[in-house]
């Protein structure tokens, strides 16, 4: 049961209503009737004391402990972070350590937990929505997903739906992927300096990310925030070539269509502590029998975002 707190924030991201003691301005907002009728299940933002350990927990990384319910996270002179039964993410953050240190924790690896413990599959992907359908793109840390989604999507005029997270969540009981819907959250991309440059955005309004300090964070207008997955067509695999090359579009088998999805799923070592990865596997078979998989192999010399955009959204146009 979800604890009496006197939230003062409400967002809908991901599948869920939150309720939340801290503010997100990436976040969907939730009008005060959207609250009183919505049909996706609550979960809670708040600050509150979090154990340094969980008992019966196993380790999937130095700084991170599962049990079959609770996921915490030891983030280093920062924080503490408990994600609980999928509907509830604690923060413990330490005296003098700003929000803005810690906001990436809580929006990646804590609704990617929340996704997991409510057996969602989250995946590490942009989308945008063209006339033909929706494309999803993935690929490596440094691929080039964000920079791609969001000159793609000022080129040709095509929604972004989101970008570095979506949520797959799967209805149906009998490991079909038949009724699944795709949910996306965070109003917000991060790019490289170089690509915020290349994109006409003046990097000093933009927020600097934590981690990495030559990526920026640009908001971006809230799009759909959730889809059915028949509406999602493809997905793009990106990597970099040579600078002298052309870039490359190639049709990817059925099998390496299901890798791709396979491949995608965010963070990878969080789903055998939560999935049935046997039924995971059935469900990814089975939708990446509906969509179209693509290689896009890129040079990164001047002036090759612009023809990458071009050579894609000609590709997605013919169908």
């Amino acid at each position: 049961m979800l604890s009496e707190i006197k939230p003062l924030y409400h967002y809908q991201l991901f599948g869920l209503a939150v309720r939340s003691e801290i503010e997100f301005p990436e976040f969907t907002s939730m009008s005060e009737g959207q609250r009183d009728h919505t049909e996706y299940p609550w979960a809670e933002l708040v600050h509150g004391k979090v154990p340094e350990q969980l008992e019966d927990s196993l380790p999937l990384a130095d700084w991170i402990r599962v049990t079959k319910t609770e996921c915490l996270f030891s983030v280093a002179e920062k924080c503490r972070m408990l994600v609980s039964n999928g509907n509830r993410v604690t923060l413990d953050l330490f005296e003098g350590v700003p929000y803005d240190d810690v906001r990436p924790y809580m929006t990646t690896c804590g609704f990617a937990t929340l996704a997991f413990q409510r057996q969602f599959v989250p995946l590490h992907v942009s989308a945008v929505e063209s006339p033909r359908g929706v494309w999803l793109f993935t690929g490596p840390s440094g691929a080039g997903k964000s920079t791609l989604s969001v000159a793609l999507s000022k080129a040709t005029g095509w929604p972004l739906l989101g970008d570095d997270l979506a949520v797959l969540e799967f209805p149906d009981p009998n490991s079909s992927p038949a009724g699944a819907i795709c949910h996306f959250g965070v109003n917000k991309v991060k790019l490289w300096d170089d690509a915020a440059m290349s994109l006409g955005i003046d990097r000093d309004k933009l927020e600097r990310d934590f981690f990495r300090p030559h990526k920026y964070h640009v908001m971006i207008p809230p799009g759909r925030g959730t889809i059915k997955c028949d509406e999602i067509v493809g997905i793009m695999s990106l990597s970099w070539g040579e600078d002298t090359q052309d870039i490359s579009l190639t049709p990817m088998s059925g099998s390496a269509t299901f890798s791709t999805l396979m491949n995608g799923i965010y963070p990878p070592y969080m789903a055998p502590a939560y999935l049935d990865l046997a039924r995971l596997r059935i469900i990814l078979l089975g939708m990446s029998r509906g969509l179209k998989g693509v290689t896009a192999i890129r040079p990164k010399r001047d002036g090759s975002l612009n023809e990458a955009v071009a050579a894609i959204a000609a590709y997605i146009e013919q169908g």
